[in-house]
């Protein structure tokens, strides 16, 4: 119970100080990801897993940079940690889960929908003791509120 309400008091507080948030999910991988402006040049990101059980439920955590932007495509990199809400409780074992890293774009090719994206991204994954990894790949679609400013 007090990991759900530490969830959504930071998730609250995330929304209300960032200028525009932008909503994506990733089908293949079960991920829902709320952004604070991933068309600003640095910006941080949440990503919640959706097909877990309460025991195993994640949330990752993680900076981002914009390193190249053209007209209609953001171009970043950045990364941040795994953290497992319930099962630590339940498990009696550690918080922290393991470590990611993140490349990837968000085009906006849609002309009459300039707000939905296209997302793709390579995530390398390792666990808290950088004994095991993962390279993930994720295809999204996302959702930008307010206005986006690759326009610019």
């Amino acid at each position: 119970m007090r990991s759900s309400l530490f969830f959504l008091v930071v998730f609250l507080v995330f929304s209300q100080t960032s200028k525009a948030q932008s909503v994506s999910y990733y089908p293949f991988a079960s991920e829902l990801a709320i952004s604070s402006n991933p068309t600003q040049a640095a910006w941080a990101e949440v990503r919640i897993q959706m097909n877990s059980a309460t025991s195993a439920v994640t949330t990752e955590f993680g900076p981002m940079l914009t390193v190249k932007k053209t007209k209609t495509t953001a171009f970043y990199i950045g990364g941040g940690a795994n953290i497992g809400w319930m099962s630590n409780v339940i498990n009696n074992s550690s918080l922290l889960k393991g470590y990611y890293g993140s490349a990837g774009f968000r085009a906006f090719p849609f002309e009459k929908l300039p707000q939905v994206g296209l997302n793709f991204e390579f995530t390398p994954y390792t666990d808290s003791n950088v004994q095991t990894g993962l390279l993930r790949a994720w295809i999204g679609l996302s959702y930008h509120f307010g206005k986006n400013n690759l326009k610019n």
